[in-house]
This record gives C-alpha cells, sequence and structure tokens, in this order.
C-alpha cells in the first residue's frame, strides 16, 4: 500500500513542523509514504506548482494524504482516495462543499470547525518532550516568551501593549521569523528564528500566545505545557481544547491587553513546581505518539484494512 503525502506551504508552520514529526512516525509503524513538500524544511521531492502537476503526480497511489488545503483540493478533483488532514478550523467555500463530501476521512486538530460527520476525526497535534538546559544569552530578570512568526495575526502588538500594563517588570522575548512592525521598546528582545524551543522554554518563566486569529491546536501552546512552563493565551480556535485553564493555563480574550496583563501577572507569582507537574500530566496524551497512533488508525480506515494488518509502533 503506497501513500502520498503532500504539503504544498512553502513556509515552515505548524502544519509543516507536524508533518516533520508524523511522516517519519508513520513510517516505522510501516507504512510506505513518499513525501512532496514545498517548504525546504521537509525532506522530500519538491512538490509541482500546478494543479495539472499535482493531479499528475497521484497517479499510481493507494491513498493521497493532503496535509494543505490546496492538495486536498487538487485530489478532490481526481478520482484518488484522499484523506484531508484540517489544520484550522476555518474553511473555504471549495474545502467545504468540494474536499469534505470526496474525503474518504477527515482529520482535525481540534473540535471547532470540525465537520459534524462519522469520517471526521479529531486528533490533537503531538508534540516531543521538553527537556534542555535554559538557552543562553536571555536577558536578566522574569521572561515572557513570545514564540511564531512575527506577525499581525499573532499578536505581538498587543504583547507589547501587554507588558505596558503589567505591574511585575518583565521581558518580552520574541522568538521567530518575518520583520512585522513591532513598537519600540526596551523590554522587547527579538532573538529572529531559533530551533532550541526546548532550551527557550527551559529559560523563560511564562510563555504567551497572543493570537488573533482561530488556530488549530498551537504547537508553541502544546510544547510549553509539556515543559511545565506557566501559558497565558488567548481564547483562538481549539487553544481552550488543549489546556486546562486556571490549572496550565489561563485564557484571556483575544486582542484584551488588559486582560492579558493581568494573566502575565498571575502567571508569573504561581507555584512553579506545582504548575509544572500538572502541565506535564495533562500533556502527556500530546505526545507524539499518540498523535501519530491516531492517525495511523485514520489511514486504515480510508484503506479499508483491519488495524492489526499495521506494523506495531516501536516501544
Amino acid at each position: 500500500m503506497r501513500i502520498l503525502f503532500l504539503d504544498h506551504q512553502v513556509t515552515l508552520g505548524g502544519g509543516q513542523i507536524m508533518a516533520a514529526r508524523m511522516v517519519p512516525a508513520l513510517r516505522t509503524r510501516g507504512y510506505e509514504i513518499d513525501l512532496l513538500a514545498g517548504c525546504p524544511h521537509l525532506e522530500g521531492d519538491p512538490i509541482p506548482a500546478s494543479f495539472p502537476g499535482l493531479r499528475r503526480a497521484m497517479r499510481g497511489y493507494d491513498l493521497v494524504y493532503a496535509n494543505t488545503g490546496r492538495t486536498a483540493i487538487a485530489a478532490a478533483t481526481q478520482s484518488v482516495p484522499f484523506l484531508w488532514h484540517k489544520h484550522l478550523p476555518a474553511s473555504t467555500w471549495l474545502l467545504r462543499n468540494l474536499v469534505v463530501p470526496r474525503a474518504r476521512r477527515i482529520i482535525s486538530v481540534c473540535a471547532l470547525g470540525a465537520p459534524a460527520l462519522d469520517k471526521v476525526h479529531v486528533i490533537y497535534n503531538g508534540v516531543p518532550q521538553m527537556h534542555a538546559a535554559p538557552a543562553d544569552g536571555l536577558p536578566a530578570g522574569k521572561k515572557i516568551l513570545l514564540l511564531g512568526r512575527v506577525e499581525r495575526e499573532k499578536g505581538h502588538d498587543l504583547a507589547v501593549e501587554a507588558l505596558n500594563r503589567m505591574q511585575t517588570d518583565a521581558t518580552l522575548v520574541v522568538a521567530g521569523p518575518g520583520d512585522w512592525y513591532l513598537p519600540a521598546d526596551e523590554r522587547v528582545v527579538c532573538l529572529g528564528l531559533r530551533k532550541d524551543v526546548p532550551a527557550l522554554l527551559a529559560g523563560c518563566d511564562v510563555l504567551l500566545n497572543a493570537s488573533r486569529f482561530d488556530e488549530g491546536a498551537p504547537l508553541v501552546v502544546l510544547e510549553a505545557q509539556r515543559a511545565g512552563i506557566p501559558i497565558v493565551a488567548t481564547r483562538v480556535g481549539g487553544t481552550p481544547e488543549i489546556v486546562k485553564d486556571g490549572e496550565t493555563a489561563f485564557i484571556v480574550p483575544k486582542e484584551d491587553p488588559a486582560a492579558m496583563a493581568q494573566a502575565l501577572d498571575r502567571a508569573l507569582a504561581v507555584d512553579r513546581a506545582q504548575w509544572a507537574a500538572a502541565g506535564k500530566a495533562h500533556a502527556d496524551k500530546f505526545s507524539v505518539d499518540a498523535c501519530a497512533d491516531g492517525i495511523a488508525e485514520v489511514i486504515d480506515l480510508c484503506l479499508e484494512r483491519e488495524p492489526s494488518e499495521t506494523a506495531a509502533a516501536p516501544s
């Protein structure tokens, strides 16, 4: 049984990070997977740029795994069995009316926005262990970490405004690619793109997710929860589904810097040992293996195989 995994995105986002984790995990479970991708961070052949090229690439496979909406639309225009991995709650008209009816199965990373159909499976993202020594070169004092692309949708400007409303002295550490405008502030340190996420989490006191838009199951939130670091996150997308408000995170309304500032002050004052224990315990259900096992079951349903035919996952 041959599977073609498709991802057309050229930039590195949550869906592409999950692809980098899931494809190897699925291969160890016995699946023969070829990967075509637009992002240079994914190990695979370049994906065709045109819809005709995409459709030609799908020929001869038993299942197409569409990891993005564009590749799902391309698969839906062909007579090929395909699975759509839905990474965001929102869907376009084409996705709702072309892809959803024709997909054999749909994986949604959160319950919000998941079509109410038997063939839809909610499987939350999985993250690895986050053990690491604190990163070198971080500023002294209390540190609030904001991870992700520097763009308006991620709410970096709201984070700076919240910082200025806080009662506690702290530095906002921004790590991620992009050059979107940020208000000048001496308490904001921009690190650029970093790959040492576990070390950054270990070296900071709070993870802030200030997003304005509905994300699916944000990896930064899951990673911080697994690391046992307190979290302040906006009530967007599937975020409330993956944390315990008041135990592993403080959830605040989106675009509300005043509420964000109050939550950050509270997060900096929690009992870190108690908070870390709660976060790590809750995060166990969001492991890479748990995610891969769930996806493997859906693939077997698409291929009309019994679960027992799937190679056992490594212990």
